[in-house]
């Protein structure tokens, strides 16, 4: 006999090795599970975040931006709305006028610079949730028909024992 043989386990030992390997794999695909179920919740968050920041800017900032905008690009200043609209001077712009028009510019380009930067994260998030759905169902799948393939696999051999004939 060589040592091979001398250490193979009794059929008791051998079941119980096995359970303890099941157990194991229970305990890895829990947390496989609750790893998987926190990537998908934190990629869907950033998708809904980077989507709330488009759709909130367009509710609220796009068109006050676009009156500031407009109101300077009229009057060269902001107009004073405290007075009525009858109160409009014709001065020339001041220096502050033109200094605050540069920071209305710079922080309009600023805006929309935020704004791609949302868009990019928002189709980054939604490729990156996308791929991680598919390699989660692709695994699911590939699962199953491994052990689709090997249900086939045992019902060949129990056929195979079956049909032999057996030795006395």
């Amino acid at each position: 006999m060589n040592m091979k043989d001398e250490k193979a386990n009794t059929p008791a030992e051998s079941a119980a090795d096995d359970d303890q390997v099941l157990q194991k794999l229970a305990i890895h695909q829990r947390r496989l599970k609750w790893l998987t179920g926190a990537a998908v919740s934190l990629w869907a968050a950033a998708v809904l975040g980077a989507t709330a920041v488009l759709v909130l800017h367009g509710w609220f900032v796009w068109p006050k931006e676009k009156q500031i905008m407009a109101d300077y690009g009229m009057y060269g200043r902001l107009p004073d709305r405290t007075a009525g609209a009858q109160a409009q001077t014709t001065e020339p712009p001041t220096s502050a006028d033109r200094a605050l028009g540069v920071n209305f510019t710079m922080t309009y380009v600023v805006t929309r610079g935020v704004l791609l930067v949302a868009i990019s994260v928002l189709i980054l998030s939604g490729g990156t949730l996308a791929t991680l759905l598919l390699v989660i169902f692709n695994r699911r799948v590939t699962l199953r028909q491994i052990s689709h393939s090997l249900a086939q696999i045992s019902r060949q051999l129990e056929e195979l024992q079956g049909s032999r004939p057996e030795a006395s």
